[in-house]
Parts: structure tokens; C-alpha cells; sequence
């Protein structure tokens, strides 16, 4: 009986040092340990998919305001109605998980967020469109040959687009892979940025938010007519984007300059409604933050039917209201007046920053400066050529009178026109002295010369 109690004893110290010993072997390190790390998030950008009743990749039914997002890889495809591989979209401070239930856009075969992608040339979080649109990777084309026209990396469905992260636009936004890593979290993710290679410059990334500040006020002009970036009157096109926490209401928005018309996709178009016809000063203000701002913004300026081009240094007026020039608006009831600004500039990679425009009136009460400038032997008379400056509104006619020489008086030879030469004689081989005023579009009238502006002794052959 005493043996019969050891042998059982025994048996149960044999199965405790079984047990005790599995339990140290389920407790050691795994060759391939689970990752704790935080999921990769780059900076890409981003479109909306649309396509309401038809098919994603995983045969589910896009619906109204859907949610879910397509990548350029079929290797991350979720199957239909789940989560298994999935995203973390951050947006202007808002943030949503959503699954990868589509492929696109452009390619199906790059899985730019992968350390062993596809495009082993381009860096890791780089798309292959980003790539062929401002490098020229692959001949501009995307894997089936079509020509890149936008460069971005993931499509958003509309409930996600619209709803969940507030856009509008295409626009960069933070993509963080989560079958590569731990979740941050919202507002946690930090954007691992990939090296940009030679070429065109990328669109730059966001800066780092600043610690907050009161923005700086934005001085308006008493009775000036105000349209700014975002309100009413103003309207922005293409998919680079990016904002800033200054400027006019403390809030202004940036896109890269190119020096490639062929690259533009970004502008913008202030138009405003006008107390009434007259001169007006045109201001734009020209916000100091963000990225090196360009030297030579071109803004086109429309009034009265006409269009002027007006080069800007925007790094030059940051942090002020920079005058455009002045111009007569309202001759032209059915011409809207409006300013054209784009991301086309003389150079490439600088801010091209966009805030408020200002048409501020102005009364024109100055006389241009006219004069006769060149007298020209012709046939048996001479061809006068006369011009003239006017600070405002511009010279709309004028009058030109003659004198024989040597002591003849003054008399009227062309009153009120626009033309600016005109051909005199006979001369019988006599002298003669002219002499020219200008009225301006405001009614301005310049007093005549004392003197003669030139005679014909002057006359080149």
C-alpha cells in the first residue's frame, strides 16, 4: 500500500514538472515576435471615388456616401464586407479607420507602403502616379500605359470623403497603413517622409503645426470691397492644396509653383460685385507664413472687357497688402471684375499663396502727360507721332496743334481723337512747330505746352 501511495505521488510530481515545463516553453520568445512599433503613415494624395452602383474590386456595391478607400495593390484587398486589411485617414483634424475594398487608382500593382514594392527604385511611401507625374518615372504612364494627369495614391469613397474627414477637394491627407503596425491612435500618427528624387519638386509637406497664436489682424481699407480665399466670390481648382494658420481671418492657402505650364493644375479666381462703375485700386494681400513664397506670382487681372498679367514677388510683400495696379471696372456691365491666379510662376517648388483681394475706389484727378514724340520726313510733308503717360485711368484722347515758323500762332490741326500719328503737308518747304495735350478716361485735361514739343527742323529722313 505504501508503494501504491509513492507510485501516485510520484505521478503527480512527473505531470506539475510537465506542466511547469510547457508553461515555460509557451512563455519564451517566438522566432517571428508580434510588432509593437506604429504603423508606417506617409503624406498622400488623395481623390474621391465615387461610382455609386458599381462593383469595387471585392464585388462590393458602392452605395451613397460610402466608406471605404481603394490602394494601387491587389495584395492589401480586404474581402467583401470586412476589415482584414484596413487604414487610418487623418484630415484637418479629424480621423476615421476605413477598409481597403477596391484597387486603384491608376495602378494595380504598386504597393508603394511595402519596404520589398514593386517599384524597388522609388522610395517606400512614394506612389508610382507621384513618381511618373512630377519625375517622369516610367514615361508619365501609369502600369497600363496611360498618361498620368494627377498624382495620387488612394481613392476615398463619399461618405468617407465628404463626411467623416470634411473635404472638398483632392488634398494630401495622412495614410496610415495598420496591417503594418500598431495603431496611433487619433491625431498620433506621424508622417514618415520619403525622399523626393531629381526632376520637379513634390508638393512639400505640411510644416509642423506651431505652437498656437493669435493670428495677425489683416488691416482692411475703409470702403474697399473684400473677397477672401474661401468665402464667397472665390474659387479654387485643382488637387494641391495646403493651408495655413495665417492671413486674412487667420487662414490662407498655399500650392507649389512650377515654372512647367505643362505642370499646372492648381488656381485660383476672386471675382466680386462692385459698388458701382470707377477706378478702383487692386490689393491682394500676401500672407507671411509657410514655405519661401514665389518671386513672381502672375495675376491676371480682368476689367472692362481687357486682361492685364501682373507679376508679383510675394516672398517680397509677405505680411501685406501688395498693390496690383489700378484699373476702371464697370464699363462693361456684363464683364465681372476678376482676378486669375495660378501655380504656373518663374520659378519651381515655392509657395504660391493665395488670400484676400481688395478693389479699394480711387478718384482720378491728375492730367496725363502727352508730347509729340518723333517727326519723320515723307513724301512732300512729314508724319507726326505723338503719346503720352497717365497715372490712373489712362489717356482717351488728344488734341494736337501747329504754328509756321518762324512766328506763325498756334492753331488747332487735331482735336479730341485716339489715334496717336498722323501725316501733314503738303510743307511747300515751310517749317512748322506741334505741340500736344492729353484728356484721361476720368476727364482729366492737360494744359497746353508753352512751348512747341518739336518742329520739323528736327525731322529725321
Amino acid at each position: 500500500m505504501i508503494e501504491s501511495r509513492l507510485r501516485r505521488l510520484l505521478g503527480v510530481a512527473i505531470l506539475v514538472l510537465m506542466a511547469t515545463g510547457a508553461a515555460q516553453v509557451r512563455a519564451a520568445p517566438s522566432a517571428t515576435p508580434h510588432r509593437q512599433e506604429l504603423a508606417p503613415t506617409y503624406r498622400i494624395l488623395a481623390t474621391r471615388e465615387g461610382l455609386v452602383g458599381h462593383r469595387t474590386a471585392n464585388n462590393h456595391l458602392i452605395q451613397p456616401r460610402d466608406r471605404f478607400v481603394a490602394l494601387p495593390s491587389g495584395s492589401v484587398l480586404s474581402p467583401k464586407d470586412t476589415s482584414q486589411y484596413a487604414v487610418r485617414l487623418t484630415y484637418n483634424g479629424r480621423s476615421v479607420i476605413v477598409p481597403v475594398w477596391d484597387v486603384g487608382p491608376w495602378n494595380t500593382k504598386d504597393n508603394y507602403w511595402d519596404t520589398n514594392r514593386r517599384y524597388g527604385d522609388l522610395p517606400v511611401g512614394r506612389p508610382m502616379a507621384h513618381a511618373a507625374y512630377f519625375d517622369n518615372y516610367n514615361g508619365g504612364r501609369d502600369e497600363s500605359g496611360r498618361k498620368i494627369d494627377d498624382p495620387n495614391g488612394i481613392d476615398i469613397a463619399d461618405g468617407t470623403f465628404w463626411d467623416d474627414l470634411g473635404m472638398s477637394r483632392a488634398d494630401y491627407v495622412l495614410v496610415t497603413f495598420l496591417w503594418l503596425g500598431a495603431d496611433p491612435g487619433p491625431g498620433n500618427a506621424v508622417p514618415v517622409e520619403p525622399p523626393v528624387s531629381g526632376g520637379e519638386t513634390a508638393p512639400a509637406p505640411a510644416p509642423a503645426p506651431a505652437p498656437a497664436q493669435p493670428a495677425k489682424p489683416v488691416e482692411l481699407e475703409s470702403g474697399a470691397t473684400t473677397v477672401d480665399n474661401g468665402g464667397a466670390g472665390y474659387l479654387a481648382s485643382g488637387p494641391h492644396w495646403n493651408d495655413a494658420a495665417c492671413g486674412m481671418g487667420g487662414s490662407s492657402s498655399y500650392t507649389l509653383s512650377t515654372n512647367n505650364p505643362a505642370k499646372g493644375t492648381s488656381a485660383a479666381a476672386w471675382t466680386s460685385q462692385l459698388p458701382a462703375p470707377g477706378f478702383y485700386e487692386l490689393k491682394a494681400y500676401v500672407p507671411e507664413c509657410g514655405p519661401a513664397a514665389t518671386s513672381s506670382a502672375r495675376y491676371r487681372v480682368s476689367y472692362d472687357g481687357a486682361m492685364t498679367e501682373v507679376t508679383l514677388d510675394q516672398q517680397a510683400n509677405a505680411g501685406r497688402w501688395a498693390s496690383l495696379g489700378t484699373f476702371h471696372f464697370g464699363d462693361d456691365m456684363n464683364a465681372q471684375p476678376r482676378v486669375d491666379l495660378g501655380d504656373v510662376t518663374g520659378d519651381s517648388g515655392r509657395a504660391v499663396r493665395f488670400d484676400a483681394m481688395a478693389w479699394a475706389p480711387r478718384t482720378d484727378t491728375a492730367p496725363p502727360d502727352a508730347t509729340v514724340t518723333a517727326i519723320t520726313r515723307k513724301d512732300n510733308g512729314y508724319q507726326i507721332s505723338w503719346g503720352g503717360t497717365d497715372a490712373m485711368s489712362g489717356i482717351a484722347t488728344y488734341d494736337v496743334q501747329v504754328r509756321q515758323l518762324p512766328k506763325g500762332g498756334w492753331t488747332d490741326w487735331k482735336r479730341g481723337i485716339a489715334d496717336t500719328g498722323a501725316w501733314f503737308g503738303p510743307d511747300e518747304g515751310r517749317q512748322f512747330a506741334f505741340r500736344v495735350r492729353g484728356r484721361d478716361r476720368a476727364g482729366n485735361q492737360e494744359p497746353w505746352p508753352e512751348g512747341a514739343d518739336m518742329d520739323t527742323r528736327q525731322a529725321t529722313p
